[in-house]
């Protein structure tokens, strides 16, 4: 099929306008010695949408024949000649040329079921009807008819300005459709095929033209140009989808197409409840941040929330759909179309791409072990919401790398957990470039830190603990119940002092803690051969030897040392320390 596209500056656009609307008609002309007929070959019938000629024997000796010497068909005694409009319309006139006086009507050979008529080598019918039939009468001679031109009328069909207005139409209605320069028809996407479809939408609503090209007028575009001028079509909603099939001879004699001109782009769409109703059907919409399911046999749908939204490839699109779709987020192009029966929608796809997830997990959910399930060895933007203060040590295990963490994270230095020294009951830290997903550090930022933010990396759901002799460090990833009295876990404190848990409480995510084997009631820590201000908790002191209160009544300890003003439990209560 050859497409034309027109590529016209605003001043010839408006021109060009201007001219469809002063020569715009819908006059068929039909040359009968360029139909191909053979000398001497009987013609029935012969059509040029939407005008049919049907020649007939009738009462006559002999058959209407094309002969070369005219050349035209030989109209003999008795014949009849048919002309049709097609569909609805009615002819307005006629133009018959003739092959000399002696071969064409005269009042003594010539009769007309309706209208009226001057006869002669040109005659010309005029009336109303749409459906004209002329017989050759009285004289044994012949008419040689050669050439018709042939005027459908156009019919008084209600106007609508707008598809908006359109799809307000009863099923059936025959309108006539405008569009204008500032309300213009934007063909989204052509689908060729025995019928060819084009969708098409202006500043409000979605149709779908069928019959949009029928005969191949030669003036068309692809998805991307625009219509301007009057259609007269007949407006249908078949099986939960808005229609227009245009009925005037080609869609080329009565309105403008385009290519690229003030080009409306697809409609956004991020919700798919919104694709559940009728309002964007025949539109082109794209669908960002979905994920797709597969039912093993070829069949997809598109999931957001908990709104699905079947889809098919009914185009024909050659693009790849991953085989593993789990943690995958797509950006899917479509038509949105129905389903076979046009009771629900269903997204015609045109393009899939696959898109990065940007993901925000936080230190208080408890579902980020699901999330980091689901996007597993996928890249993602990552936010983590870790708050880490300034002027003291934080623990922090991420479920992804960060190369040069310092220069990423507030300037913070970065040591990991390298060995235990037995003989002085010392944890070894030592600085570190880089954090790799999954393992645990002790962080001094420079400044106080709110979130995390990677651009763009790999997530990776396993956590690396790190063990040394009697002592592990273990990170994570969502929030981790520490139970009250375990004096073989430790959680780092508020004031850099690494605690036995006195309570039932949970350790939020995105930190590290200890557990130990150890007997002995404490232990240092040293960040490259420097001993640090962390110290370890007695654990003498958890051993009931001392209980502390608060002021509100609850039993408060003897020993307070090292503690600094706030409300303190032990033995089973809660900690507060500010």
């Amino acid at each position: 099929m050859t497409r034309k596209l027109l590529h016209l500056s605003l001043t010839a656009l408006l021109l060009a306008f201007c001219h469809a609307a002063w020569a715009a008609n819908d006059d068929v002309t039909i040359d009968l010695s360029q139909q191909g007929y053979g000398n001497a070959e009987v013609v029935t019938t012969v059509t040029q949408s939407p005008v049919t000629l049907t020649f007939d024997k009738a009462e006559g000796s002999y058959a209407p024949t094309y002969y070369n010497t005219g050349p035209g068909v030989r109209i003999y005694k008795g014949n009849t000649l048919t002309v049709t409009a097609g569909g609805t319309r009615d002819i307005s006139k006629i133009v018959m040329y003739f092959a000399g006086s002696n071969y064409s009507p005269t009042e003594a050979n010539f009769t007309v079921g309706c209208g009226q008529a001057q006869l002669g080598t040109t005659t010309t019918w005029s009336g109303l009807a749409p459906s004209v039939t002329f017989t050759r009468v009285n004289e044994s001679s012949h008419w040689r008819l050669s050439k018709l031109v042939v005027c459908i009328a156009s019919p008084a069909l209600p106007e609508v300005t707008s598809i908006t207005q359109l799809r307000q139409q009863e099923s059936g209605t025959q309108v006539r459709l405008t569009f204008s320069r500032d309300n213009q028809g934007n063909i989204q996407w052509v689908e060729e095929g025995d019928n060819t479809y084009a969708y098409v939408r202006d500043n409000g609503m979605a149709v779908r033209f069928t019959n949009f090209l029928p005969d191949d007028a030669g003036w068309h575009t692809d998805a991307g140009g625009a219509l301007i001028g009057s259609v007269d079509g007949e407006y249908k909603f078949i099986n939960g989808m808005p229609e227009f099939t245009h009925i005037s001879t080609s869609i080329a004699d009565s309105i403008l197409c385009l290519d690229n001109w003030q080009y409306t782009p697809p409609t956004l769409v991020t919700d798919l409840s919104d694709l559940q109703g009728t309002d964007y059907r025949a539109d082109y919409v794209v669908l960002e941040g979905v994920f797709l399911t597969d039912d093993g046999e070829g069949n997809y749908t598109i999931v957001s929330g908990d709104t699905e939204l079947p889809m098919t490839n009914r185009f024909g699109v050659s693009d790849i759909i991953p085989d593993d779709l789990r943690g995958r987020i797509f950006q899917i192009h479509g038509i949105l179309g129905t389903t076979d029966d046009g009771s629900a929608s269903r997204l015609y796809y045109t393009q899939i791409d696959e898109m990065m997830p940007d993901l925000t997990l936080s230190e208080d959910r408890y579902d980020n072990a699901t999330t980091l399930a689901t996007f597993d060895n996928r890249n993602v933007k990552i936010h983590v919401q870790r708050p880490m203060l300034t002027g003291k040590w934080n623990t922090l295990c991420l479920p992804f790398d960060i190369y040069g963490f310092s220069e990423i994270v507030s300037s913070a230095k970065l040591a990991e957990l390298t060995g235990f020294n037995d003989y002085t009951n010392t944890l070894e830290f030592t600085s570190a470039e880089d954090l790799k997903a999954g393992v645990p550090y002790l962080v001094f930022p420079r400044e106080d830190v709110d979130e995390i933010v990677i651009m763009g990396t790999t997530l990776h759901n396993e956590v690396t603990p790190v063990d040394f002799g009697t002592w592990e460090m273990r990170g994570v990833f969502s929030p981790t119940t520490l139970y009250a009295g375990d004096t073989g876990v430790l959680f780092l404190g508020a004031d850099n002092t690494l605690y036995y848990p006195s309570v039932t409480n949970d350790l939020k995510a995105f930190r590290a803690y200890f557990t130990t084997t150890s007997s002995a009631n404490a232990a240092s820590i040293c960040i490259d051969g420097m001993t640090t201000d962390i110290r370890v908790a007695d654990i003498d002191g958890y051993a009931g030897t001392g209980k502390i209160y608060n002021v509100s009544g609850q039993f408060m300890g003897t020993t307070t040392s090292g503690l600094q003003k706030g409300v303190y439990v032990r033995d089973g209560n809660k900690v507060i320390i500010r």
